[in-house]
């Protein structure tokens, strides 16, 4: 049985797939995304890009009023997303020039250093973040501007329902995606001493660390759902 504990409205888009696989699926998110609104939101200046490293920010610029209206001129720079969800996001919110990293802070650097922009980069953050994208890009001669636009609060602990769903599970699968909601598994299940056996599908070893000793950890191949979906058939 699948565990899908991620924040929504991802959970349910995840839990809708691997639905569709024909496994059984349990959601229960254990972060919570709050939105954060600067008291000054920097005017787009010429030459300035966007960079995204989650959806999240592209859920909390259009989901909120006081945001929106600067999404709404944000959309028409260059956006540099990490990733493909993140990609898909920004251009189902109206984004049109979007380039596509492959998905960690590492490759979001290199494709923004190879075409250096001839203004700043305004970083649509999260407040808690797993790297320095300013720092990684001052080297190439780039200057970054971060907004924080967003939190995720930790919520880990799973209700009494979702417990009963996966106690006849003869296995216990989870999906993680963040090093964050992997910390918040980890809380969860702690509490938890006769929960069936676990398998971790992680999307790099360092999302992975924080579940070490409650159960064997598969790594995917890339840092996206396709890969995680990939090691499915090797735990089912």
């Amino acid at each position: 049985m699948i565990l899908v504990t991620r924040p929504e409205p991802a959970a349910s888009r995840s839990a809708r797939r691997f639905a569709a696989l024909g496994h059984e699926v349990v959601v229960a998110p254990l972060m919570e995304p709050v939105t954060l609104v600067p008291d000054s939101f920097p005017d787009p200046a010429p030459g300035m890009v966007v960079a995204l490293t989650s959806a999240r920010a592209v859920e909390a610029m259009t989901g909120t009023p006081a945001l929106a209206r600067h999404w709404q001129v944000l959309r028409d720079l260059c956006v540099h997303a990490v990733g493909e969800s993140t990609a898909d996001a920004a251009r189902r919110a109206g984004a049109r020039d979007v380039r596509v990293a492959q998905g960690t802070l590492e490759s979001l650097v290199a494709l923004i250093a190879a075409w250096p922009p001839a203004g700043e980069v305004l970083y649509l953050a999260g407040r808690e973040r797993s790297g320095d994208l300013a720092g990684l890009l001052a080297p190439h001669g780039v200057r970054v501007k971060m907004v924080e636009v967003y939190d995720m609060i930790a919520r880990p602990v799973l209700d009494a329902g979702a417990r009963a769903a996966l106690s006849g599970a003869g296995e216990l699968i989870a999906p993680c995606y963040s090093r964050r909601s992997a910390q918040a598994l980890a809380s969860a299940l702690s509490d938890w001493p006769d929960r069936p056996p676990a398998t971790f599908l992680v999307l790099s070893e360092q999302v992975g660390e924080p579940l070490a000793g409650l159960g064997r950890c598969l790594v995917a191949e890339r840092p996206d759902e396709d890969a995680l979906v990939a090691l499915l058939p090797k735990t089912c």
